[in-house]
């Protein structure tokens, strides 16, 4: 995944580009109907009841174009591009053109094609995926304590009435705040158990042309991209372009120790 010099090309990138466009459309849509419900219960009173149903009808129609933009981008252009990135990884790892895209630079070991230059590709995965998401996490968890201390609050304060109360326990207790920092959070976790089983693996170098190796390997694959999938999250290309040359100084080091 680094990228030490201009010639690096990722050709799968572009399949990303949809679910970048659609997430950012979903957010704007997603807090304009968190808006309007809480103006709602508020407007009859202050706009009039025509107004109030008007607002209504929007707000519907909001969160009815959020559910379909959100589960296209999940159920569609995410795993496809999920999809092409896996073939492309295969393609690279074993030498064999499974996949019609191109990267160079993408992966960076000294492994001939084999099921060693799968488990290094992964690992290189695992260590980018893993500091990009806790560079994330550095933001979305004080956003998230500032939404918990805001709830709590109106929780304790009697004065305020029990429709400030839902709509401040709606926001934080959304899909796109509090359920995705947790899945975030599990995300990091289990990307940095991925990382230090095939550190172990390289770095004991026991078994691994026999079947225990091959099982081992093929394990921390199938589970990195299962825990992608299950996540459902794309990762900051911001984050990435900051941290990518540490994290490829870092990689070439980790290459240089295990001999990889």
């Amino acid at each position: 995944m680094s990228n030490t010099n201009t010639e690096r090309v990722d050709e799968i990138s572009q399949y990303y580009n949809p679910v970048i466009k659609l997430g950012k459309i979903s957010e704007f849509i997603f807090w304009i109907y968190i808006v309007l419900s809480f103006v709602i219960p508020y407007s009859a009173s202050i706009f009039g009841e025509t107004t109030t149903d008007i607002l209504q009808i929007c707000f519907l129609l909001l969160v009815l174009g959020y559910f379909v933009i959100s589960h296209v981008s999940s159920s569609y252009y995410f795993p496809r591009a999920e999809f092409g990135r896996r073939k492309q990884l295969l393609s690279n790892a074993l030498g064999v053109p499974i996949s019609s895209d191109n990267t160079e630079k993408y992966y960076n070991n000294k492994f001939a094609p084999s099921i060693e230059r799968v488990g290094a590709n992964t690992m290189e995965n695992a260590l980018f995926s893993e500091a990009i998401a806790s560079k994330m996490l550095e933001r979305k968890r004080i956003v998230i304590v500032v939404y918990l201390v805001a709830w709590f609050l109106a929780l304790i304060i009697r004065n305020n009435s029990l429709e400030l109360i839902a709509w401040i326990t709606q926001l934080v207790f959304s899909g796109e705040i509090l359920a995705e920092w947790l899945k975030l959070e599990i995300f990091r976790f289990r990307c940095k158990q991925m990382y230090q089983e095939l550190y172990d693996y390289f770095r004991l170098k026991s078994d691994q042309d026999s079947h225990n190796g091959f099982a081992t390997v093929l394990n921390a694959f199938a589970t990195y991209e299962a825990v992608k999938s299950d996540a459902g999250i794309l990762l900051s290309t911001k984050d990435f372009n900051e941290l990518n040359p540490t994290l490829s100084i870092k990689w070439e080091k980790i290459c240089q120790k295990l001999d990889i």
